[in-house]
């Protein structure tokens, strides 16, 4: 989703990369229907201070309708793209590079209007993914005025993808084909999906990663993997009363994987979620039962009291103060529920 973070030959050559000034401004062609003029630079302190990750070589490109920050890390295999895009009155961007790249495009905040080597719209949502394989860029994206969005990509090589065929050979070796055909865009889903809660975390945990002062190199390219490796299990078949389940279906259950942990103080209202994503209530707890190995109140409160445990663990909030934000009327409550899970009391670790 980061439409101005491309360079060129990542998929065929493994050299050092270290975006320039210089380099960024001539490598695309960005342009607006209002004539925007794009100045880059280093990150703007009042700007960007909050944002930038001390480990990762940092650009920044603004202008009168707004800025944006792009944060980048090269390793052997791959290259870790953090962006953020901050833009004033609605503008629709256009970049054009003649560059491959092979791309896994995670849209962490926000939603967007996209195009990418198509003449139509589409509609992006807030943690929807995909992988592509690009020949040359042509990519155009409209943002909303006054919102802030932020983007996760990560730029591979075939070498990086070809460890991965054997466990994905069905999936991985046609997009490995129309790399090395090398003429014709390329996608590993047809349309965008949603992550599911692990993909969530394991971003999360990447940009926790890259924000420690000695970044530990293995973990971070395991984390890469596992985060790959999870996307691609979205496009691994299987079947739900004797049919195959669909890849929308797939989409929405994941969608449905983070809704539910976005409010852990109030139980879940299955009808709702099913109603959004279009599905009997009775087939959504199955799916979501078969998709994750777990009912999904059951999914959810495994959730709530791990965010309880932490906080009973690592903060020194008062045990009243965390059973009333987890949802529960009184501490005994809470006391009751935590002993269930971890066999001992929430006072215990208090101790």
């Amino acid at each position: 989703m980061s439409f101005i973070v491309y360079h060129p030959g990542l998929c065929l050559r493994d050299e050092i990369f270290k975006p320039t000034f210089d380099f960024m401004s001539n490598l695309f062609e960005i342009s607006s229907a209002d004539n925007d003029a794009f100045f880059w630079s280093e990150p703007v302190p009042h700007l960007h201070q909050s944002l930038v990750i001390p480990s990762m070589n940092s650009l920044a490109l603004s202008g009168g309708w707004g800025h944006m920050l792009f944060q980048h890390k090269r390793m052997e295999a791959f290259e870790i793209w953090f962006s953020s895009y901050h833009v004033k009155q609605r503008r629709r961007f256009k970049v054009r590079a003649d560059t491959p790249v092979i791309e896994f495009s995670f849209l962490i905040h926000n939603s967007i209007v996209q195009r990418i080597h198509t003449p139509y719209d589409n509609w992006v949502e807030e943690t929807q993914f995909n992988i592509f394989y690009l020949p040359y860029v042509e990519d155009q994206v409209q943002f909303e005025p006054g919102l802030q969005y932020t983007t996760l990509d990560v730029h591979c090589t075939t070498g990086f993808l070809q460890r991965l065929q054997p466990y994905y050979p069905e999936i991985l070796q046609p997009f490995l084909d129309a790399i090395a055909a090398g003429h014709t865009p390329s996608k590993i889903f047809p349309h965008h999906m949603f992550a599911t809660q692990e993909m969530v975390n394991l971003a999360r945990r990447i940009l926790w990663l890259l924000r420690q002062p000695g970044v530990d190199v293995l973990a971070l390219e395991l984390t890469v993997q596992e985060l790959l490796c999870s996307a691609l299990e979205c496009k691994t078949a299987f079947e739900l009363g004797g049919r195959i389940v669909s890849l929308s279906r797939i989409s929405q259950i994941n969608r449905i994987s983070t809704a539910l942990l976005k409010d852990l103080t109030e139980e879940p209202n299955f009808r709702l979620l099913s109603q959004q994503a279009g599905m009997d209530e009775t087939y959504l707890k199955k799916l979501f039962a078969k998709r994750f190995h777990k009912p999904p109140y059951s999914y959810w409160q495994k959730h709530r009291m791990h965010e309880a445990f932490t906080r009973v663990v690592h903060t020194n909030d008062p045990l009243t103060d965390i059973a009333l934000d987890m949802g529960f009327s009184a501490v005994s409550n809470f006391s009751k529920a935590f002993k269930k899970l971890y066999h001992f009391t929430p006072s215990y670790f208090r101790k």
